[in-house]
């Protein structure tokens, strides 16, 4: 044993090992720091206590390995060193990368990957590829793994080097970490989701060669959400008709404002009910021109609405290009009558100078609709956005729609319906069994309409 290096690089206890990754590499040494990285005002940690490093010169490489034994026995560390030395050759024979492959390294990688598949506004996926990606998705994705994983991991941790079993804590440390705490405790769902993600990303990673392959993904054999639970709080049919008479009220309490405020309120409010009596997505909804919409009359009358609408949703949005039948199409009507904009080109649910309604705007304008309301409290749940394409489906479910036809419609397939849905489903079926005559589907029931709104006529 002896010392190596000189000034504050300098070792102690430094001592070669007969140990070699190969015949042209040279030996393994075990040492200790005579530095001592500790934290302003700590005293330095006596030799004898500090933890042993390992030197593992490795061919063509610069430096080979150095890393803390994170003991400071010497017979444990020359145990720890020699299975070490074995993972080592048995990587340098694969092919595998000898050198660390950090965390953030991967990640940002994968960014790259994924930015590169990234079409544009109005490309479809058969333009750009099944595998693309809208902008919108790419930012969620960029800042679910900057923010969360590297968080949890470590951008500075080895990829090749992560316990299976460290992917079970995920949950727990997620919760515990969210960056948007004004927007509490982050759904079970919105966990599940970010699994998939990092999945993807680790799916990847093996097939690009960064990380060893593995018979299991991460969080495989974990579910988090049992299958009877993965729902979305939805209004019940005497909870939405409440719901109407108050954010009716809301509407109201906006006419003081400026006249983009003004607009951009009545705006929210029509796509709010146009969403509820179409199942859209908001995403598509937004990007939907004058041309993409025809108006008719409804085949089955009824007080509440005089309009349908057959609506194009855009190719480039999550399902591609499909024909959705809405009804409530008054409300998207009015938004088009009170519009300057009315070029078959122009955005339909637009601001006041013509520019496009984005999905984080509507998102916006729905919280303060339930903040309004009071919605969370007075029943106990949490709507989101995602709560009128719900509404929009249990409703037609509840009316004898076809889930054929519903999922035509929507853009889902059947194993979605039956995944999401499958509670109405059986509500249903329980309801029809005791009937003496099937009435399904005689006589739609419809979702009764907000009040009309002012629209000053300088607007």
């Amino acid at each position: 044993m002896g010392s190596k290096g000189i000034n504050n690089k300098s070792f102690t206890l430094w001592e070669e090992l007969e140990l070699r990754v190969s015949t042209d590499s040279g030996k393994v040494a075990i040492y200790k720091k005579t530095y001592n990285d500790t934290r302003e005002g700590r005293e330095p940690l006596p030799i004898e206590d500090r933890s042993y490093f390992v030197h593992i010169p490795v061919p063509n490489t610069k430096g080979g390995i150095r890393k803390s034994l994170l003991t400071k026995d010497r017979t444990t560390a020359i145990t720890k060193v020699n299975e070490m030395v074995v993972n080592v050759m048995v990587d340098l024979r694969s092919g595998n990368s000898i050198i660390p492959v950090p965390v953030e390294d991967v990640v940002e990688k994968f960014l790259k990957h994924k930015k590169s598949r990234t079409r544009g506004r109005w490309e479809s996926k058969r333009d750009r590829g099944k595998k693309s990606i809208t902008s919108e998705r790419y930012t969620l994705i960029e800042g679910k793994l900057r923010n969360y994983l590297i968080g949890f991991l470590g951008k500075k941790t080895d990829v090749r080097t992560i316990p299976f079993k460290r992917w079970s804590k995920w949950e727990e440390w997620r919760i515990e970490n969210n960056v948007r705490k004004e927007m509490g405790r982050p759904k079970s769902v919105t966990i599940q989701n970010e699994m998939g993600m990092i999945r993807e990303l680790w799916r990847w990673g093996i097939e690009e060669g960064y990380i060893p392959f593995t018979p299991k993904l991460p969080f495989q054999g974990i579910n988090l959400i049992p299958d009877d639970k993965v729902r979305r709080d939805t209004w019940e049919a005497n909870e939405w008709k409440s719901f109407v008479r108050r954010v009716r009220d809301w509407l109201n309490t906006t006419a003081s404002g400026d006249q983009d405020f003004v607009w951009d309120a009545f705006v929210s409010y029509q796509m709010l009910f146009f969403l509820a009596n179409s199942g859209m997505r908001i995403g598509e909804l937004v990007k939907v021109r004058n041309k993409d919409i025809q108006f008719r009359k409804p085949q089955i009358e009824h007080p509440f609405k005089n309009l349908s609408a057959l609506v194009q949703v855009h190719p480039s949005t999550k399902t591609g290009a499909r024909e959705v039948n809405a009804m409530g199409g008054e409300f998207a009507k009015r938004v088009q009558d009170h519009s300057k904009f009315k070029r078959l080109d122009d955005f339909l649910f637009c601001h006041l100078d013509g520019s496009q309604f984005t999905t984080k705007q509507f998102h916006t304008w729905f919280k303060r609709m339930i903040d309004f309301t009071d919605e969370n409290a007075r029943w106990g749940k949490q709507f989101v956005p995602y709560s009128l394409r719900h509404f929009y489906a249990t409703t037609r479910l509840q009316n004898g729609t076809s889930t054929v036809a519903l999922c035509n419609n929507m853009g889902v397939g059947e194993q979605y319906l039956k995944k999401h849905y499958s509670h109405y489903l059986t509500r249903l079926a329980d309801a029809d069994l005791m009937k003496m005559n099937n009435e399904i589907g005689v006589g739609a029931k419809v979702i009764p309409d907000g009040e009309d709104f002012f629209i000053p006529e300088n607007m």
